[in-house]
């Protein structure tokens, strides 16, 4: 919810989850342990399967993932792990399953129908690399043109890149990055549910567990976790777009709250949770900028 990097918006709320865990080990075992098991899955691998047919350059653009340091970041504390497939459209081969992963989908010039049909089911979990684009047309503007019209054609996001020299490397990752960051918040949005289900099944005899768990979903910082993470949700992607600008000012942070807020009046009965959670974190926001405290007059 914050203007800042992926880092800056979940190094307080992954510390807090952390502390909470170690603040329930005495209290209740077993909600310690769920907590436990949420951090390591937040802070798993994230795999990045490079695909595409056979001679297209897989194994070169999985190197350039592997060398660069913009590749070889943690994101919210996960490693980005490069796996090369299978080769696609091999006779007598099933192709590979690309489901559930970030997916670099590598073509040259020339796709084929095998390529179309995988670029379509990548969605905004992938990415459609043009490899060997010094050999597209005259020059790189050539190779720019070429993979804005299989962009079009694909429906998925395409740049061009040599992964050989790495020419094209800046726009690659930039790319890339987005995508593997919303597939690490797609993690974070099923955290809520689970710690929901941790407070509803501590143990009878120890509500000091199920109070923990509440003030961390409860505090500032979990609620803007959750609420970030929430907004990469397919169905709330017509609102982020429609929506008004991160704040960085007092008046920005009114001005979305109170924009969220009028969405929340509406009927959605799909997401109704969704939008009401990102409209109490736009409060919180504008509180923590010097907004009035939530019930005062003018609060949003």
């Amino acid at each position: 919810m914050s203007a800042g990097s992926l880092e800056d918006a979940s190094a307080e709320p992954m510390d807090e989850l952390r502390r909470l865990a170690y603040r329930l080990m005495p209290i209740d075992q077993r909600a310690a342990e769920a907590v436990h098991s949420i951090v390591g899955s937040l802070t798993a691998p994230l795999q990045v399967l490079v695909a595409g047919r056979s001679g297209v350059g897989r194994s070169a653009v999985v190197r350039l993932l592997e060398s660069d340091n913009r590749a070889a970041r943690r994101v919210g504390g996960a490693p980005v792990i490069p796996t090369e497939t299978r080769a696609f459209d091999v006779p007598g081969a099933i192709d590979p399953d690309l489901t559930h992963h970030c997916v670099v989908y590598v073509v040259v010039d020339g796709i084929r129908d095998v390529d179309r049909r995988a670029a379509r089911r990548l969605s905004d979990r992938g990415l459609v690399v043009v490899n060997k684009a010094d050999r597209v047309g005259d020059g790189w503007e050539a190779a720019v043109g070429r993979a804005t019209e299989i962009a079009h054609e694909l429906g998925t996001a395409t740049v061009p890149l040599v992964a050989l020299t790495g020419e094209g490397g800046g726009a690659f990752f930039d790319a890339l990055a987005r995508i593997v960051e919303a597939q690490w918040w797609r993690r974070v949005d099923g955290m809520r549910a689970v710690l929901e289900r941790v407070a509803a099944g501590a143990d009878a005899d120890e509500a000091g567990a199920q109070d923990e768990v509440e003030r961390y979903l409860g505090a500032d910082s979990g609620v803007t976790f959750a609420a970030t993470a929430a907004l990469v949700r397919p169905e709330l992607k017509e609102f982020v777009a429609a929506a008004p600008a991160l704040p960085e000012t007092v008046d920005e942070a009114l001005r979305c709250a109170t924009w969220w807020g009028g969405q929340a009046q509406r009927e959605h009965p799909s997401w109704p949770d969704a939008v009401s959670l990102v409209q109490r974190a736009y409060v919180r926001r504008w509180a923590s900028l010097g907004g009035r405290p939530a019930g005062s007059e003018g609060a949003p």
